[in-house]
């Protein structure tokens, strides 16, 4: 019964039309059929062992890595936000501005131990001639100072004290000698040396921190030195983590014949944490589909989800028939990478909520390429950051040669090191995506476009540092 509605597809093939022409012909198959799985298998079928069938699959269900991440951050909202008290604030993401109460610094402050002099003064002082003050007394930080300073007079100051009335700067003290309750002044000075302004760093209702600002050491410190002791930020998402498949068991088990420890759960964890959302792991799913789906309506309960293994086209792959099942709309499925292609991302609508939901693949190394790649812009947009900043790339060179064949982009671990005035990168060895140590090893990963070919030592590439 299905072939006859196959046929048009079978014609491209037997008519050699281009690969850009299939797509039209796509459009005379049943409605029904228009999924990306469908389009998957329906090429399968009309180029079986051909060298175009990589070319089909690629215009008819592939995604690039920039549309992949594209279609991903554009599709999540922010979760709630809530009050921070200013100690717990560090990594949140800041829901609102922030504006500053009053001036900071609040006072005209000393930036140097020294003394407050009036420029008129000094203005022909050299350590051959210097000119001779009056002291009239000392200013430690954290106190005033009611005298003003007058002509031929200063006053000793440490870092931080109020500049008193009458100084228009402050002189080092390396550049002075007092001797009998005089200062020598040995060098000239312009107006405001050494003297820190009030409103220098922040001016009273002027914005100081963005809403989706993620809250740094230095941002703490500033909504510290404006008083402030709590702040409204984002919630940090809870993200339900599971890994599917019958050869897996858990870390404090021994493995079987045929088994292998769960460490993609571990590692998926961590990787949450880093992001500055909260992990949920639900455990093992067996590969059958009543096991799986209540798993997934389970985490479906969480602000995101992370599903490891069963995303390819291997008969137990069922999560993504499952994951429709539970009414999760994929966005797409399979990206134009290596390590990672299987990877497909959805949709789940939940009390107007959407909850984003990754299907990763379960090799340990493409499970970690593929977080890093999307679900980390994705945790930040659900956090609240609005643009997640796209990875840090700089130029290294190759020190060693780089076989490439395909039109993928390649995500290559890479240790990459200082050698004089360049950065010089090697691979860590084996590429397999079952080999995690590699991530171990690896500080960086070369990146490789899809239109790049082999490579030789010596060549230029792009990293991203890890």
């Amino acid at each position: 019964m299905y072939l006859p509605a196959l046929s048009p597809l079978f014609s491209c093939r037997a008519a050699g039309l281009m690969i850009g022409e299939i797509p039209a012909v796509l459009k005379t198959l049943p409605r029904a059929w228009e999924s990306v799985e469908c389009k998957f298998y329906i090429a399968l079928l009309a180029f079986p062992w051909s060298d175009a069938y990589f070319d089909v699959v690629k215009e008819l269900v592939m995604v690039s890595a920039i549309e992949a991440r594209n279609r991903i951050v554009d599709s999540i909202t922010p979760v709630s936000s809530e009050p921070c008290p200013l100690q717990r604030c560090g990594g949140r993401v800041l829901a609102v501005d922030v504006s500053a109460p009053h001036d900071v610094p609040l006072f005209d402050n000393s930036g140097m131990d020294g003394y407050a002099v009036r420029v008129d003064d000094i203005l022909k002082a050299s350590r051959e001639n210097p000119v001779e003050l009056k002291l009239l007394g000392e200013i430690p930080a954290g106190r005033s100072f009611s005298e003003k300073v007058v002509p031929g007079t200063a006053i000793r100051i440490m870092t931080g004290a109020p500049v008193p009335d009458g100084a228009d700067a402050v002189i080092e003290q390396e550049l002075t000698e007092t001797r009998d309750g005089m200062v020598q002044v040995q060098a000239p000075a312009r107006i405001g040396r050494n003297i820190r302004k009030r409103g220098e760093d922040l001016r009273a209702g002027s914005t100081v921190l963005k809403k989706g600002t993620r809250i740094n050491p230095a941002a703490v410190g500033v909504l510290a030195s404006l008083g402030l002791l709590s702040v409204e930020v984002y919630r940090r998402p809870s993200v339900a983590i599971l890994t599917t498949g019958d050869e897996l068991v858990d870390a404090t088990e021994t493995p079987g014949p045929g088994q292998m420890r769960n460490s993609n759960a571990f590692t998926l964890s961590e990787l949450v944490k880093n992001c500055g959302a909260v992990p949920v792991n639900l455990g093992i799913a067996r590969d059958t589909r009543r096991e799986l789906s209540e798993f997934v309506r389970k985490a479906l309960e969480a602000d995101a989800v992370i599903s490891s293994g069963g995303v390819s086209v291997g008969a137990f792959d069922i999560v993504l028939d499952v994951l429709k099942s539970e009414g999760v709309a994929i966005l797409f499925w399979k990206v134009n990478i290596k390590p990672g292609m299987p990877l497909a991302f959805g949709i789940k609508k939940r009390n107007g909520k959407a909850v984003p939901v990754f299907a990763l693949p379960g090799n340990p190394v493409s499970s970690m390429v593929t977080f890093l790649q999307f679900v980390r812009p994705g945790l930040e947009k659900l956090s609240g950051i609005p643009v997640p900043a796209l990875p840090l790339r700089i130029k290294a060179i190759l020190a060693e040669n780089l076989n490439k064949k395909d039109r993928k982009r390649h995500f290559v671990r890479g240790i990459a090191r200082n050698d004089g005035d360049q950065i010089v990168v090697a691979t860590t060895g084996s590429q397999s995506s079952g080999a995690l140590t590699s991530m171990v090893a690896a500080n960086c990963l070369i990146v490789l476009p899809e239109d790049t070919e082999d490579l030789k030592a010596g060549d230029s590439v792009e990293i991203e540092l890890l």
